[in-house]
Formats: structure tokens, C-alpha cells, sequence
């Protein structure tokens, strides 16, 4: 038999949930800084560089560096690929995002494969190819990460992005921000048919741009 709702037996009080519980206050401001190595600033906006450079290009495809954005800790960057042909069995997203791929990858491959990094005035080279450098990171007595550990070679790493069957964007960055001089940019790709092509940009105006960064807060 159904019960009236206005029956006593159905008066529920506002309080028959109890109140979720709180969770812990954590100041935000006490979270440890990111070591400078592992990524731009998110305090700091940055000084922008007008590049909108054409890396290699094919018949099928384009490679571009556009974004440019300079901190006195490194450069921020987008490199951006474009496909107008097929690329048989591969999938653009793993081949620019570094994974996960669905193919072997035998020395063909890593021959054919997407490469691209830059060579700094004083000679170093640093690339995509490189191994990154988490494992080098020591640890304190605690077992936590030493934060003021920094590695002993510039670092070209890769971040988040987007990317479709014929479009992908993805953020890269390069620490630590690279002398003045020539700074040479170089890509291949011969698997998409772009042979080793380079070109060069002025170090000196990144650093110009490095030093309009300020930052957001005082």
C-alpha cells in the first residue's frame, strides 16, 4: 500500500544525509616548484618570438616550428605536422606523441622515424632521440627527488598537444635557455620523404625575448 506523502511516516528531516566530510586545507603555495629543467614556468609570462619556420617539407608532408616562447630558463615551442598523403600503416599520433606504436621498431624504422632537435653555439647537440633524464635524477635520504639536481646536457622534451589523422601540434621544450649565437634547428624524416634540412636561428633575439619575460606575480 503506498504512503501519503503528507503522512508522519513519511516526513524525512533535512538533515537524514550527513554532511560530506571536509577535506584537509592544503595551501597550494607550499607544493614544491618544478625543477627548471622539466618544463616552462607557469608563474612567468613569457617573452614571444615571431618564428613561423618551415622545417622540412615533402610531397606528402610539412614540418613547422611556430610558438616560440622565451623564459629565462629555456624555450617553449610548438612543432606542428601536417600530412596530405597517407601514412600506411602508421599512425600520426604515435609517431609525433612518441607512442604507443603498433609497429615494430626495428632499425628500419628508427632510421625512417620522425627526428628534429637543434645545435646551441657552443657545439652541443640535443635532439628528440635523446634519452630523457628522470633516471639520472638522484633521490635524498628521504627517497624523494633531489630538486637541485640539474642535468649535465641541454634537453629537448615533449608535452601535450593534438593531433587527427593528417594534423598533429605538439609542445616541446628546450632547456636551458641556449647562448648567444647561431642556433641551428635541424629535421628528417625519411620516412615521409624529407631528407636532413636545416636551418638557422638568431640566439640573440631569443634571449632578448627571454628578458621581456616577467613575471605574474610580484
Amino acid at each position: 500500500m503506498l504512503v501519503p506523502a503528507d503522512h508522519p511516516g513519511r516526513r524525512i528531516t533535512v538533515d537524514f544525509f550527513p554532511d560530506p566530510p571536509q577535506p584537509a586545507q592544503r595551501d597550494e603555495l607550499d607544493e614544491p616548484a618544478r625543477p627548471a629543467w622539466s618544463g616552462p614556468p607557469d608563474d612567468v609570462l613569457a617573452g614571444v618570438v615571431p618564428v613561423e619556420l618551415v622545417l622540412g617539407r615533402s610531397d606528402s608532408t610539412v614540418l613547422t616550428l611556430s610558438g616560440l616562447r622565451a623564459f629565462p630558463t629555456g624555450l617553449g615551442m610548438v612543432l606542428g605536422v601536417r600530412v596530405r598523403g597517407p601514412l600506411g600503416r602508421r599512425d600520426l599520433n604515435s609517431e609525433v606523441f612518441d607512442g604507443p606504436y603498433e609497429h615494430v621498431q626495428d632499425a628500419a624504422w628508427q632510421r625512417g622515424r620522425l627526428k628534429w632537435g637543434f645545435e646551441l653555439a657552443d657545439g652541443q647537440r640535443v635532439t628528440n632521440l635523446d634519452p630523457g633524464p628522470w633516471g639520472e635524477q638522484p633521490t635524498g635520504p628521504d627517497g624523494a627527488p633531489d630538486d637541485t639536481w640539474q642535468p649535465s646536457r641541454p634537453l629537448l622534451t615533449g608535452g601535450g598537444g593534438d593531433a587527427s589523422r593528417r594534423s598533429a601540434n605538439r609542445d616541446h621544450w628546450l632547456w636551458p635557455l641556449p647562448p648567444a649565437g647561431r642556433l641551428r634547428v635541424v629535421c628528417q624524416w625519411l620516412e615521409q620523404g624529407i631528407e636532413l634540412t636545416s636551418h638557422e636561428l638568431d640566439a640573440d633575439l631569443l634571449r632578448q625575448a627571454a628578458e621581456r619575460a616577467r613575471p605574474l606575480w610580484p
